[in-house]
């Protein structure tokens, strides 16, 4: 489960996480926000978590080592059982 709502506290949180999704070259694809739910996920599930909560989306950028980046940041959680 992947949102930028909470979870209405039936959960514990296992810690923010961040990622950033790099355009390496000029001929590579723009980064999406399907990307980044994707490294999300794979974050949140190296700590065990069941779902990302609170995602937010940074812009599209250029920098000095990509074409251009995306930036999401989550909450992983754990729900209660």
């Amino acid at each position: 489960v992947l949102t930028e709502k909470d979870g209405e506290g039936r959960y514990e949180s296992l810690g923010d996480i961040s990622v950033t999704v790099n355009k390496t070259t000029i001929l590579n694809k723009d980064p999406t926000r399907e990307d980044v739910d994707a490294e999300l996920r794979k974050r949140a599930a190296a700590l065990g978590a069941d779902a990302v909560v609170l995602v937010r989306y940074g812009t599209v950028g250029i920098g000095a080592i990509s074409w251009g980046s995306l930036d999401g940041k989550g909450r992983a959680i754990a729900f209660r059982k």
